[in-house]
């Protein structure tokens, strides 16, 4: 049996709208969904149980784990073709951050094992079986760049995003998504982001029609559960960035540039404020394509 180590990007949303409150409690919604250069390490291998090793104390090291979910799950859909495994998790996405650091882990544990047990599942199947786990998780499996709709767990690709170049924030708290979602009044939503906008934008290879695009619908709900978000929000931007946005629901806050000069420029301002702001770029296919390493187990 062959190890496999993965690089699992975080994610960025440029667009996050909310169309409304479907009957089974979760929210319709129209997200275009990027993969950014911001990534844990993940390392596969054969192992007499299933375990979990990780350098983040603040990460379950249990079967609570999605990661961890991820390996039973394909152990039950393969009975006899998935051994047991050993994850090692290498984290570097923050957590509780609304960049989906969990959901990438357990996209990149099903990759790997895909990989690793030669079960030849396409991305659509992956994507099908990551529904199970989680709304994300299927951007995850695929990406770096897609339209989310549905609960989020449709998937449609999109162009590549032309290179765009962000400084992130992570507040040291973190924000409960299903109390966003719940606290959110989606049928008094007066104004949405133009979804439609971005993608012409992405098609055009127009990084200004892109940024002028994005849009976070969940912001309003996210500062009233945490007001300090908005106050990093509205920091983030008197410093001088004019593309400034929430990612997911929260509490993470991105500022995005064109170019890469103009992001290390503001990138140097920002960090005696937030020392933890960390430096970035979104992520293209062909380096998704490389996340997969397969290596020959040692005993």
């Amino acid at each position: 049996m062959r190890q496999a180590k993965i690089t699992a990007y975080a994610k960025i949303n440029l667009v996050l709208d909310v169309l409304r409150k479907r009957e089974d409690g979760y929210h319709e919604v129209a997200m275009v969904m990027q993969a950014v250069d911001l990534s844990d390490t993940i390392r596969l291998k054969e192992a007499d149980r299933n375990w979990i090793t990780t350098n983040n104390r603040h990460i379950p090291m249990n079967m609570n784990n999605l990661a961890m979910r991820a390996v039973t799950l394909m152990q039950r859909e393969f009975p006899g073709k998935v051994p047991k495994i050993e994850v090692s998790l290498e984290k570097h996405i923050p957590v509780s951050a609304g960049m989906a650091g969990g959901s990438t882990d357990c996209a990149g544990v099903m990759l790997g094992i895909n990989k690793m047990c030669n079960l030849d599942l396409t991305r659509k199947e992956l994507e099908l079986l990551a529904a199970q786990l989680g709304s994300d998780i299927p951007f995850c499996i695929g990406g770096p760049t897609a339209l989310a709709t549905g609960r989020g767990e449709i998937i449609e690709p999109l162009p590549d995003c032309p290179e765009l170049h962000l400084v992130i924030v992570k507040p040291p708290f973190g924000i409960s998504t299903p109390k966003v979602y719940g606290n959110l009044r989606a049928d008094e939503i007066v104004e949405h982001p133009d979804v439609q906008a971005c993608i012409r934008g992405l098609e055009a290879k127009d990084k200004q029609r892109i940024l002028d695009a994005m849009g976070n619908v969940l912001e309003e709900s996210t500062f009233e559960l945490q007001p300090k978000v908005k106050t990093i929000k509205n920091g983030m931007s008197a410093c001088g960035a004019k593309h400034v946005l929430m990612s997911g629901s929260g509490p993470t806050v991105f500022a995005a540039f064109a170019e890469k000069a103009e992001a290390e420029v503001y990138y140097n301002q920002l960090k005696p404020q937030y020392p933890g702001a960390i430096l970035t770029r979104t992520v293209n296919k062909e380096q998704l394509e490389e996340r997969v390493d397969l290596y020959d187990q040692r005993t």
